[in-house]
């Protein structure tokens, strides 16, 4: 039934599930997107399927709560919260970006990525999804 709850949840499903896939098309060495809430809970993800990819679940609680005690820092510190984070090893990198109040994309991305581009596919993504998230 158009208009019904259902049908909204299913078509904020597929744009969901477009972005997502649209950035890890267009991030190479992009091994993982995850669209979650505050609390952890994962909404979408999509990911390449390679070895050694993060379980979604850990990964979208992890970060949600390492978000939310830098967002505390900030407060803390009199700063307005982050609106993107960035942790990175020798073998990757980890970028975060709000979503309207309460959601993040997380992304995982792979040694060869450029993290400029994918900050860039993340904002381009947040603003996509804002307007179905609120």
């Amino acid at each position: 039934m158009p208009g019904s709850t259902a049908s909204r949840s299913a078509g904020g499903r597929a744009v969901f599930d477009e972005a997502l896939s649209a950035v890890l098309e267009r991030i190479e060495g992009a091994r993982t997107v995850v669209l979650t809430g505050a609390d952890g809970m994962v909404l979408a993800a999509s990911r390449d399927e390679g070895p050694g990819a993060p379980p979604i679940d850990v990964l979208a609680a992890c970060y949600a709560d390492l978000y939310k005690r830098v967002a505390a820092a900030h407060g803390d510190s009199g700063l307005a919260p982050p609106v993107e984070m960035c942790a990175g090893s020798r073998h990757g990198t980890v970028l975060l970006r709000a979503v309207a109040s309460s959601y993040l994309l997380v992304a995982v991305l792979g040694p060869a990525s450029v993290p400029g581009k994918a900050r860039f596919e993340l904002r381009r993504a947040a603003d996509r999804l804002a307007p179905e998230l609120l």
